[in-house]
């Protein structure tokens, strides 16, 4: 979901709005230049891209990282943008957890990691 935002008070400003229904996210770090939400799936071990810009591809989603498998990748819990100059909508900081609810493929909970990802 997404709600506008009045820019002085922070409160709503219209009603919220469904951008998608298809996983369950984790957390997300938002490019508003882009026009694009990316999301962790804890469980599924991805990292979509979720289309926010309104049109026939709003609230279409495509996996970035993680399809196929890999276990670079297992359990990302959140995401943020790097704070170096350019960094925002380019380089994203994702922590995992090793796989703590959802230990794949052999049952193993890997170390925690916090990964570099270029777009």
């Amino acid at each position: 979901m997404r709600v506008a935002v009045d820019s002085r008070t922070h409160d709503p400003a219209g009603e919220p709005e469904l951008v998608t229904r298809r996983m369950m996210w984790d957390d997300i770090c938002i490019d508003e230049a882009g026009g694009f939400a990316y999301a962790t799936t804890h469980r599924q071990n991805t990292l979509e891209r979720i289309a926010l810009t309104p049109g026939e591809n709003f609230g279409k989603t495509r996996c970035v990282v993680g399809e196929p498998f890999t276990e670079m990748l297992l359990g990302p819990t959140s995401a943020a943008w790097g704070r170096a100059p350019g960094d925002y909508g380019r380089v994203a900081y994702v922590a995992s957890d090793g796989g703590i609810k959802a230990p794949m493929p052999d049952g193993v909970v890997r170390r925690a990691k916090v990964w570099r990802v270029e777009f």
